[in-house]
């Protein structure tokens, strides 16, 4: 028997974003619920969808 068949495994992930206005990188979670602003400048980095969120900035890396 194959275990990844089996055991389900999340699809949500931790992202890396950069942001597009200041370029100041953000952890932010993929499937996020509420909308996540900038740290530095307050510019919208993820908007939430329903499901997975749309992503503002460009992804630097990720996690998970």
């Amino acid at each position: 028997m194959e275990w990844k068949k089996l055991i389900p495994r999340p699809r949500s992930k931790f992202l890396l974003v950069e942001c597009p206005s200041c370029g100041n990188a953000q952890i932010v979670f993929s499937h996020a619920s509420r909308i996540v602003k900038c740290n530095v400048c307050g510019s919208d980095l993820a908007i939430p969808r329903g499901g997975k969120a749309q992503i503002r900035g460009k992804v630097v890396r990720v996690y998970g």
